[in-house]
């Protein structure tokens, strides 16, 4: 009942806003919201077709742009084949993607509470972070890569 509830909100925020509410508009936030989760273009088009509605790639992707814009979800390059769209909510994350192994990990909004009060203050620039993916190595990788950097010295 939740997702209803937050879908049922959604709407009467963005009437209030004074936006068009177009079928297209309400079926892709009522596939976000349900989801969750990260989803490509593609997944929206593949949960549409599930429920019986018929939408093709570019009228998703206008309407994705639209939601972004007016500040309802994220767009993010994971490192993954597409770019991932989901709903922004009270619980804002970031990632940190491993460019070897793949591993995600979540961080937390609070860490770039700096770079946002430096981009103010430094550059009159109000940032809009909504969700940002960091790449770099694990731990795990980062060790990896440095045994293997020492065995390949000792063999010289």
């Amino acid at each position: 009942m939740q997702e209803a509830d937050t879908f049922h909100e959604t709407l009467t925020r963005l009437r209030g806003k004074g936006e068009r509410l177009t079928y297209p508009r309400r079926k892709v936030l009522e596939v976000l919201i349900r989801s969750g989760d990260h989803l490509t273009v593609n997944d929206v088009q593949r949960v549409l077709q599930q429920a019986g509605e018929v939408m093709d790639t570019a009228t998703i992707y206008r309407v994705l742009q639209w939601l972004k814009q007016v500040g309802l979800i994220s767009q993010t390059d994971l490192g993954g084949e597409a770019i991932v769209y989901q709903v922004i909510d009270d619980h804002r994350h970031h990632h940190l993607v491993c460019l070897s192994c793949g591993s995600i990990s979540e961080l937390d909004d609070r860490v770039l509470d700096v770079l946002r009060r430096t981009l103010r203050r430094n550059y009159d620039f109000e940032p809009r972070i909504d969700h940002l993916a960091i790449f770099g190595l694990c731990r795990e990788c980062r060790a990896k890569s440095h045994t293997t950097a020492r065995a390949g010295m000792t063999h010289e």
